[in-house]
């Protein structure tokens, strides 16, 4: 299991958010629908970036997010968003949803 502090948040890779098993995480997917539809981590709350301000109030300032996209770039923008935001558990999944399929780990449609 890989954690890096960078800054306001902590990227993790997809080994820590698969082995997660807190009930109450927000996986947070900034992709946009078009790439959603194709599938995304089972629960994931779907919010483009470029919508991501309209969505803060979707969960408390101390929930336990990771933050996903296609490959880890467009989640870490959006993980320090969250952090600016007052947001204290932010974990960026590095690879994204890259990395997360080539795992072998699950995703849904």
């Amino acid at each position: 299991m890989s954690r890096y502090d960078v800054g306001p948040y902590v990227e993790v890779d997809v080994q820590e958010l698969f082995a997660d098993d807190d009930p109450d995480k927000v996986v947070l997917d900034v992709r946009e629908p078009m790439e959603t539809a194709h599938g995304t981590v089972e629960g994931a709350l779907c919010v483009p970036l470029g919508r991501l301000d309209e969505a803060l109030d979707q969960f408390p300032d101390d929930a336990n997010v990771y933050v996903v996209c296609r490959s880890g770039n467009r989640s870490a923008y959006a993980a320090e968003v969250l952090s600016a935001a007052g947001k204290t558990d932010v974990k960026n999944v590095a690879g994204g949803l890259i990395a997360w399929v080539s795992a072998g780990y699950p995703i849904s449609r």
